[in-house]
C-alpha cells in the first residue's frame, strides 16, 4: 500500500472525503486534519463539515458550531460546521436588495411580489451556501488548506454539481437584466453599468474559481470512502462515474473497517465474510491506491485516538494491542421486539447514514405484508443512494416493482431528474397559455417568456426532498396502497424532507396572492385551480404524517457516540415537527462473546445504550445485535423480521 497522495501534496488546497453514510469520512477528514497540520506547523488547515447533521464535534469530542474553532494544542489547525441557515441569512442580508432589483428588471411583477417569494425559506440551500462559502473562503487565503468532510454520497454528488448550475442560475439573471439594458440604450443611447452588473460579475467570478479549483487535479483530491460490503462498494462505482464526468480528481481509495481479528467464531465469521469483498474492491479499483483501514476496537473519538488512526493512515503498523481482558460486562435489560400500532398509513424509518435503516425498512415491510395479506404494501426510498434493490436482492429503480413471491408487496426508489422532467411537461403547457393570453391583452412579455423557459428548466435546490413530497402525494392520491414503509435519506437531509410540507405551503400562499393581484389581467383558472388541489394534498399528507394513529416514526442508530447524538438531534426534531415517535432501534450491537477484542468493543457500547435508555425512557427501545453478515434477499430480510418483530 502506498502512502495516500493527499497525506504528500503540499500543493493542495482543497482535500474532500465522501462516500457512504457510517463508512468513516469524519474521522478520515479530522485524523487528516491532524496528521497534517501536526507535519507542517507552518500550514494552515481548516477542516469543514457539509453535512447538513454534523459529527465534526463528535469526533473530536468537543463543542465546535457555526463558527470557525482553533482546535486544542495546534496553532494552525480549525475546524467549522456550516451552518446553511446561518449562511443563507447573511447572504440575503448582503444581497437581497440587489438580486430583488435584478427580478424587478427582468418580469412583470411588482416589487412587493417579489419580496413575498425572496422572503420564503427554500430547502436545498445548505449544498449551495456551502459551496459560497467555500469560494469565499478560498479568495481570502486565510487558509492554506481546505478539508471537507461532506454528507452522504447522493448530497454530495448534488454538492459538486451546484457550480454548473448556478451558472446557469446567473444565466437567468443576465436574461432578466436584458430587458433593461435594451431599453436604456433604447432610450439613453447608451448602457452604463451598475450594482445588479456588478453583483452578477462577482458571482459569475465566484463560481468560475471553485469549478476551476474542483477540476484541478494539483490543488484538489476526492478521496471516496467505502466498506467491504456491497452497497458501499455499488455507492463508490457511481460516485466514482460522477467524479469522472466533472473532472474531480481521485487517486486513493480508503477501505475502511476492514476486520483483523480472528479472537472468537464472530470475528472468524467477519472475517472471512469480509474476504470476498475486499477481492472484488481489489478488482474493480485496481486503477486506484487503495488504502486499507482496521476496524479498532474502540471508537475512533477525540484527538489521541484520531491521532493513532493518522498514524496507521500513513502507515505505521496496527497491532489490537488491548491493555485490558473484560470478564464480565452489566447487561442493560431491555425490550427484545419493537412495538408498532395497528392500522397505520406511513412507517418512516430515519437514522445517520449506515446504521441500517434500509434493511430495518425492507424487513418492516416485508413483515407486515406477510402479517397483512388483505392490504398492499409499498416501501419507498426517498434516499438519493438507494439501497432497496440491494437488500431484497433483485433491481427496483423508479417504477412501483412487485417483489416476488410476495403478493401484496411492492418497492420504489425514487428517480427525482424524471420526476421534475414530468412535473415540467404537466405545467409547461398551462404557462404557456398564461403568456399567449399576455400578449393577446396586447402586454409585451417577450423576455419574461424567455426568463420563465429557463427558468423552468432548472433543476431546483432540494430536488430529492420536493418530488419526494410530490410522489408520495400522488401515491396518497391514487389510494393504490394501504400502507407505506419509507426508507429515507440520513438524518439531515430527512429533516429538511419532513418540513417540506410547511414551506410548500408557505410557497402555493405567495402564488395564490399573485393571482388574486393579476387575475384581472389574464384567466389563470386553470394554473389556481391545480395550486388549490396540490394545496390541499399536502395539508392530507401533514395531516397524515402528524397523526399518532397512521404514522408512525422509527427512529434507527447504533450505540457508539456519533450515532447517539445523531438520534438525539433527529428526535428532538420530530417533537418540533410533531411527527410520532415512540420507538428506538439501537442497531449493530456486538454479541457477548469471550473474545477481548470483541468485549472491548461491546464494553464502549454498552455506555451508550444505557444512555439512551435514561434519556429517552418514554420510548420504546430495542435492541439488535450485530450480525457476522450482511442482510440480502428474502431469506436475510425474514431473519431479520423476526428478531425485529417476534416469529
Amino acid at each position: 500500500m502506498q502512502l495516500p497522495s493527499f497525506l504528500e501534496n503540499e500543493y493542495l488546497q482543497l482535500i474532500l472525503f465522501g462516500g457512504k453514510g457510517g463508512s468513516g469520512k469524519t474521522t478520515l477528514a479530522a485524523s487528516t486534519g491532524l496528521y497534517l497540520a501536526r507535519l507542517n506547523l507552518g500550514r494552515k488547515i481548516l477542516i469543514v463539515s457539509t453535512d447538513p447533521a454534523h459529527s465534526l464535534g463528535d469526533s473530536f469530542n468537543c463543542l465546535i458550531g457555526n463558527k470557525v474553532t482553533p482546535v486544542s494544542g495546534m496553532a494552525n489547525l480549525w475546524v467549522l460546521e456550516m451552518d446553511a441557515n446561518k449562511l443563507l441569512q447573511d447572504y440575503q442580508k448582503r444581497n437581497d436588495p440587489v438580486i430583488k432589483k435584478i427580478a424587478s428588471r427582468g418580469t412583470y411583477f411588482d416589487d412587493e411580489d417579489i419580496a413575498n417569494f425572496f422572503d420564503l425559506s427554500l430547502p436545498g440551500m445548505d449544498e449551495v451556501m456551502a459551496v459560497r462559502e467555500i469560494a469565499r473562503t478560498l479568495r481570502t487565503s486565510q487558509y492554506d488548506l481546505i478539508i471537507m468532510d461532506t454528507a452522504p454520497t447522493g448530497h454530495t454528488v448534488r454538492l459538486l454539481a451546484l457550480p454548473e448550475q448556478m451558472e446557469d442560475w446567473i444565466k437567468i439573471m443576465n436574461m432578466m437584466m436584458q430587458k433593461h439594458r435594451f431599453l436604456s440604450k433604447h432610450y439613453t443611447g447608451k448602457y452604463v453599468k451598475d450594482e445588479c452588473d456588478r453583483f452578477l460579475e462577482k458571482e459569475a467570478r465566484d463560481i468560475k474559481q471553485i469549478k476551476s479549483l474542483f477540476k484541478d487535479h494539483r490543488r484538489t483530491e476526492f478521496a471516496p470512502v467505502t466498506i467491504p460490503e456491497p452497497m458501499s462498494i455499488e455507492e463508490t462505482q457511481r460516485l466514482l462515474g460522477t467524479l469522472k464526468d466533472y473532472g474531480i480528481y481521485v487517486n486513493n481509495i480508503i477501505v475502511n473497517q476492514i476486520t483483523k481479528n480472528e479472537g472468537c467464531p464472530f470475528c472468524r465469521s467477519r472475517k472471512k465474510y469480509q474476504e470476498d469483498y475486499i477481492r472484488e474492491i481489489d478488482e474493480k479499483f485496481a486503477d486506484y491506491n487503495l488504502v486499507k483501514m482496521p476496524l479498532f476496537p474502540y471508537e475512533i473519538r477525540g484527538r489521541q485516538k484520531l491521532i493513532k488512526y493518522a498514524k496507521v493512515l500513513s502507515g505505521e503498523d496496527h497491532q489490537n494491542q488491548l491493555t485490558q481482558i473484560i470478564k464480565s460486562l452489566p447487561e442493560i435489560s431491555l425490550p427484545t421486539k419493537v412495538k408498532l400500532k395497528k392500522n397505520l398509513q406511513f412507517i418512516l424509518i430515519g437514522g445517520k447514514g449506515g446504521v441500517g435503516k434500509t434493511s430495518v425498512a425492507s424487513a418492516t415491510a416485508l413483515r407486515l405484508a406477510r402479517d397483512n395479506s388483505d392490504k398492499k404494501i409499498l416501501v419507498f426510498s426517498t434516499d438519493p443512494a438507494h439501497g432497496l434493490g440491494d437488500s431484497f436482492d433483485c433491481s427496483i429503480g423508479d417504477k412501483v416493482t412487485s417483489i416476488k413471491d410476495i403478493d401484496n408487496l411492492y418497492a420504489f426508489e425514487l428517480n427525482p431528474k424524471r420526476l421534475l422532467e414530468d412535473l415540467k411537461d404537466e405545467y409547461r403547457e398551462d404557462i404557456e397559455e398564461v403568456f399567449d393570453k399576455f400578449l393577446a391583452g396586447g402586454v409585451d412579455v417577450k423576455f419574461e417568456r424567455e426568463v420563465m423557459s429557463e427558468l423552468i428548466s432548472l433543476s431546483p435546490p432540494g430536488l430529492d426532498e420536493i418530488m419526494a413530497l410530490k410522489k408520495i402525494i400522488d401515491f396518497a392520491e391514487a389510494k393504490e396502497f394501504d400502507l407505506y414503509v419509507i426508507d429515507s435519506a440520513a438524518t439531515g437531509h430527512l429533516i429538511r424532507f419532513l418540513e417540506l410540507p410547511g414551506l410548500v405551503r408557505d410557497w402555493l400562499k405567495a402564488i395564490f396572492r399573485l393571482l388574486l393581484k393579476y387575475k384581472g389581467i389574464v384567466s389563470l383558472t386553470k394554473p389556481a385551480e391545480k395550486m388549490v388541489d396540490l394545496s390541499k394534498s399536502i395539508r392530507i399528507v401533514q395531516e397524515a404524517l402528524t397523526d399518532p394513529e397512521r404514522t408512525e416514526f422509527l427512529t434507527v442508530t447504533i450505540p457508539e457516540a456519533m450515532g447517539v447524538v445523531e438520534m438525539k438531534r433527529l428526535i428532538y426534531s420530530l417533537e418540533r415537527l410533531k411527527i410520532p415517535c415512540h420507538n428506538i432501534l439501537i442497531n449493530m450491537v456486538v454479541p457477548p462473546t469471550e473474545c477481548s477484542f470483541c468485549l472491548l468493543k461491546r464494553k464502549g457500547q454498552q455506555k451508550y445504550i444505557q444512555e439512551v435508555c435514561e434519556k429517552f425512557s418514554k420510548h420504546h427501545i430495542t435492541t439488535v445485535p450485530l450480525l457476522s453478515h450482511r442482510i440480502k434477499g428474502i431469506d436475510d430480510l425474514l431473519e431479520l423480521s423476526e428478531i425485529l418483530y417476534g416469529n
